[in-house]
């Protein structure tokens, strides 16, 4: 197996290419390289069905990029084990952070695809933020519904031109898709998490909120949980509950609260305690708030 890491034949100036031939195979089996300008760079890759390969990818951190596939099909498999299959014009975005990526194009299949690395620098500060919430760390990798480019947008990019003029033009066409990568994201946050995982997701932390009632927790200490950001995490909790993470720990701990006020003769300063609520005045007014009486008025009408 070899260990490819592209950013090594890239060329550096603006303008210039590069025809990567891939250790030890025949010419048929290349990636061309243009360097569009600082921070952007595109690729062509080609793959002969003639035999299999199996090669570990790495890119620097801070690279995000868009896979376009133009034909065959390859297998991705990230630093997690988990395999993405790319074929039948699937276009995928994939976040680096420096790790390794398995691909493997079986013998019989060939593969061509076509390529867009943006530095993540280029990114507005919220574009870069967006990427972070909807390709959390577990998930570097997310299908998108956009449309492989077509034949006339194709050929615009790999007419070999590398003039001034011709580099601008390119650089537009680049940065479109790239957009459009962005609204999508922005438009279906969460489209690359599966309905099992979050339900998963919900359940394992809604027992975590369940077993720490009377501490206090952070979104901060949710989001290295979930390994994912607050915004992503509540738009998930909201899908599956109908209610943010924190709406749903104020539930669990008036439905606990509740329990004890009907089932025990606890006072309400230590049921307050045991549930997270700062004072029995606290739990009063929640009480209140959800059920229409006071716990007071709740413990009499249950007696």
């Amino acid at each position: 197996m070899n260990l490819i890491e592209p950013h090594r034949f890239t060329p550096f100036e603006a303008g210039a290419t590069a025809s990567v031939t891939l250790p030890g195979l025949h010419r048929s089996n290349r990636v061309d390289v243009l360097r569009i300008a600082p921070g952007l760079v595109l690729a062509h890759s080609h793959f002969s069905a003639a035999i299999r390969h199996d090669d570990d990818i790495r890119r620097p951190d801070d690279q995000v990029i868009l896979a376009f596939n133009l034909s065959g099909r390859m297998l991705l498999i990230d630093h997690n084990g988990s395999s993405h299959k790319i074929s039948d014009g699937q276009v995928w975005i994939i976040r680096s952070d420096g790790r390794r990526l398995q691909r493997i194009v079986e013998k019989g299949d060939g593969c061509s695809n076509l390529v867009v690395a943006l530095t993540m620098s280029r990114l507005d500060p919220a574009l870069a933020a967006l990427l972070e919430q909807t390709l959390p760390d577990p998930v570097p990798l997310r299908r998108l519904r956009l449309p492989v480019p077509g034949r006339a947008e194709l050929d615009a990019l790999l007419d070999g031109r590398s003039d001034a003029a011709a580099l601008l033009r390119k650089e537009g066409l680049c940065l479109a898709l790239v957009g459009h990568a962005f609204e999508e994201l922005a438009t279906h946050p969460m489209s690359g998490v599966s309905a099992d995982d979050r339900s998963l997701l919900v359940a394992r932390i809604t027992a975590l909120l369940s077993e720490r009632l009377s501490d206090t927790i952070t979104m901060a200490e949710l989001e290295r949980v979930a390994a994912m950001s607050h915004v992503t995490l509540n738009l998930i909790f909201r899908a599956e509950t109908g209610m943010t993470v924190f709406e749903r720990l104020r539930m669990l701990r008036l439905e606990a609260a509740e329990r004890m006020i009907r089932h025990t003769n606890r006072s309400f300063t230590e049921i307050a305690a045991k549930c997270g609520f700062s004072d029995a005045s606290h739990l009063s007014n929640a009480f209140r708030k959800r059920f229409g009486v006071t716990a007071s008025e709740w413990r009499r009408r249950e007696g």
